[in-house]
């Protein structure tokens, strides 16, 4: 895990926070099948601008349980949206308070038996009226952060693929044609909870579909999980950075 500060911790495994520590931690009971390093991240990103979040899985008055909605603020109010090959049962894909990373809740994404391409998971930054996809301007951000663990039976990482649909990628946008060529890039996760920084120039098109351009970042869909074999994932705390 990723972690600001130093963490001070005693041999019976309870956190203490002595004089010579950073930022406080909470300390939380991982269930069984759970990401390790059961630690709430540091309370510094907790106290991050709130206008950067874009889904944290926890509920919002007068919600009594979380939904697949994007945090409602800075102009966003999309959800997070599957997609699968069919080639295998429908993947799960939902908000679970079993195994958070920091709060109550997390999103859990997980599925096998694919035999094409797969499945993505997507938070989608804005609402479609339609089936059209709708674009939002992310031109003052430079990247995504956010925590994620794997703890399928895929070893002890997993590269996973993630990146950006904008309007120039996105199946829905009627503009590309073939679709879908996202600006991605992997990370590797692993059974512990860990948080990644991915910066919008570290995410490249792959090359398969048309156009071939520069991320125009006024142009943003939305946020893409894509792994292509079995896999079960959490992810908690997907945040824009400046």
């Amino acid at each position: 895990m990723v972690r600001r500060g130093v963490l001070c911790v005693s041999a019976l495994a309870a956190v203490q926070v002595c004089a010579a520590c950073g930022p406080s931690v909470e300390p939380i009971v991982a269930a069984s099948g759970c990401p390790g390093q059961p630690l709430r991240g540091p309370l510094h990103y907790a106290t991050e601008p709130a206008d950067q979040l874009i889904a944290d899985f926890e509920p919002r008055p007068p919600q009594l349980v979380p939904n697949n909605e994007v945090s409602p603020v800075a102009g966003r109010d999309g959800a997070w949206v599957q997609g699968w090959d069919t080639t295998s049962v429908e993947p799960i894909d939902e908000p679970s308070p079993d195994c958070a990373g920091r709060g109550k809740w997390a999103g859990h994404f997980a599925g096998h038996g694919f035999t094409s391409w797969g499945a993505n998971w997507t938070a989608v930054f804005r609402a479609t009226p339609s089936t059209s996809a709708v674009a939002y301007d992310g031109t003052g951000y430079g990247g995504l952060s956010f925590w994620a663990a794997s703890v399928g039976a895929n070893g002890p990482t997993f590269e996973v693929p993630v990146g950006i649909s904008t309007m120039d990628t996105a199946w829905n946008s009627s503009v590309c044609s073939p679709c879908t060529d996202h600006y991605m890039t992997k990370v590797a996760l692993t059974g512990d909870w860990r948080r990644f920084v991915v910066r919008f120039d570290q995410m490249a098109q792959g090359g398969t579909g048309s156009p071939q351009v520069r991320m125009r970042r006024d142009q943003l869909v939305g946020f893409v999980i894509w792994p292509t074999k079995d896999f079960d994932i959490w992810i908690d705390d997907l945040r824009f950075e400046l």
